[in-house]
């Protein structure tokens, strides 16, 4: 999205985009693999390259060539599982994310994005110079932006509330369990997420309870279709670098209830209901199911989400390019 909002910049800003990316090997993923090509091929005849994130390191950098490099997250929580594979995965992306990738981009690079002032602090308490952190925010896919808000049927008798993500434990979707547990057979929720990490042992947690459904992974092309299935949608994270969830939920018109003591971006959080616990989300859902989500709050929320574009993003970072070739 970042390139191609850029290259569509070309005719009218002095700037020509070039992407640079290599042989994606599946078992490597996306990051490793573009490191991996990095080795064996030349950035050469650039003034600035931008590497889109701070997991991996990139070899071969050009010579007095100018680094950026964007941040999305420096995740403090580690996994917390009885799966030794998960538990080994865990801890060896740690490492090469953050001791070695992100901290190694921190010497290399001339300028630090990231998607959050929350990110950016988390950087600077890296020890990266504060001048040089500028903050980019995401943006939203199109579809999330021209998709049409679908009209909620009053007093149908069915509310759905749904959660969107995986089951690592920074997900907390305990919370959504137990607040499932209090409102047992009143509420329908609908839970989607691939089965992996603490899948089961969340599935077990509610075992009898014929109102929790757990749908499994949602397909890319179904995203907007098990969004528009919510009424609610529950995202009580203990910790993002951004949230896109929440504002791709917002964009569709419905409310978003997270965990007021999770860390999430200031500029994510700012139109969402707030539970201290899974009584108080309880209690949010049933408010909303009896009095309906304030329209004059729906529009603020949604209009809100919808600002967050990738053509503001292209422009917001063509900014930094600019400042640090001055």
């Amino acid at each position: 999205e970042l390139y191609q909002n850029l290259a569509s910049m070309q005719e009218t800003e002095d700037i020509t985009i070039k992407k640079f990316y290599f042989q994606y090997i599946k078992r490597l993923g996306d990051a490793l693999s573009f490191e991996l090509g990095s080795i064996f091929n030349r950035m050469d005849n650039t003034d600035i390259v931008h590497i889109p994130t701070g997991f991996f390191v990139v070899h071969n950098l050009p010579k007095d060539t100018k680094v950026v490099t964007t941040v999305h997250d420096v995740n403090p929580i580690p996994m917390d599982t009885k799966n030794m594979i998960y538990f080994l995965k865990d801890r060896a992306w740690r490492y090469m994310a953050l001791e070695r990738g992100i901290r190694y981009n921190l010497r290399v690079s001339d300028a630090i994005i990231t998607n959050s002032s929350q990110t950016k602090k988390e950087v600077i308490s890296l020890g990266f110079d504060k001048s040089k952190v500028f903050v980019v925010n995401s943006g939203l896919d199109k579809r999330f932006l021209t998709a049409k808000i679908k009209a909620k049927k009053q007093n149908s008798g069915i509310f759905n509330v749904g959660y969107l993500g995986s089951f690592a434990i920074n997900k907390n979707v305990d919370l959504i369990l137990e607040a499932a547990k209090i409102l047992r057979n009143k509420i329908n929720f609908s839970i989607w997420g691939a089965k992996t990490y603490n899948y089961q042992k969340l599935y077990d947690k509610v075992t009898g309870i014929k109102t929790v459904k757990f749908m499994g992974f949602a397909p890319e092309s179904e995203i907007i279709n098990v969004y528009n299935s919510f009424d609610v949608f529950v995202f009580p994270s203990l910790y993002e670098g951004f949230g896109l969830p929440i504002l791709e939920a917002q964009a569709l018109g419905l409310p978003v209830i997270i965990y007021k003591y999770g860390k999430i971006p200031k500029e994510v959080r700012k139109y969402c209901f707030e539970a201290e616990s899974p009584e108080h989300m309880a209690q949010i859902i049933e408010d909303l199911k009896k009095n309906g989500y304030n329209e004059k709050l729906r529009k603020k929320a949604t209009e809100y989400a919808k600002s967050f574009t990738w053509e503001k993003t292209a422009v917001d970072t063509l900014k930094v390019y600019v400042k640090i070739v001055k």
